[in-house]
């Protein structure tokens, strides 16, 4: 907590007790009935780490160093992600194949050939062909410990980021946002 009290941005930090854990996987879990389903990867692997620290922050924290949204296929294919860092941007803008459908998110395949997926998908009722994962990311502050392994960090569901604000006795303000920061200690 020493190391993530003093970043920028950083309003409250807090350890996850195992109640607080289950509580927010129910939240997570509970998302049906979505055209394209929402799978919060990220947010379990942190959970299923040792230890799984709240970040209360504000939007001064650094931004994150690699996608946390992205479009996937049933295949694990990458049909779209969120614009991070201007060398991403670069290397999208060049590929003929990807269409900005706003300034920090491209799609990599043609959005009429998703579009029509879309379509035959509803039509059909079949299960959901494409899905956002929001995927772990790196934590870098953490990872640099060093008694931590196995470090993962994400951002929670939006119901699920009200209840840790309320939680640690935050209020709910748009300003404000909850990062969850998964580990393990290093056995000797």
């Amino acid at each position: 907590m020493d190391t993530l009290n003093p970043l920028r941005g950083v309003q409250g930090v807090g350890v996850l007790n195992d109640q607080v854990r289950a509580k927010i996987l129910e939240i997570e879990m509970e998302k049906t009935g979505e055209l394209i389903p929402v799978i919060n990867y990220g947010v379990h692997e942190c959970l299923n780490r040792e230890y799984t620290v709240a970040i209360i922050k504000t939007a001064s924290f650094r931004p994150p160093p690699t996608a946390t949204v992205q479009l996937v296929d049933t295949n694990g294919n990458i049909l779209g992600e969120e614009i991070v860092n201007a060398e991403q941007k670069r290397k999208y803008s060049n590929d003929e194949n990807s269409t900005f459908v706003t300034p920090d998110f491209v799609l990599t395949q043609d959005p009429k050939i998703l579009e029509e997926s879309l379509k035959t998908e509803r039509l059909e009722k079949q299960g959901a062909k494409q899905a956002f994962v929001l995927p772990p990311v790196q934590f870098i502050e953490v990872e640099e410990l060093e008694d931590t392994c196995d470090v993962v960090s994400s951002s929670p569901d939006p119901l699920a980021d009200l209840y840790i604000k309320q939680y640690f006795n935050f209020e709910d303000d748009a300003k404000l946002a909850s990062i969850l920061v998964g580990f393990n200690v290093k056995k000797d």
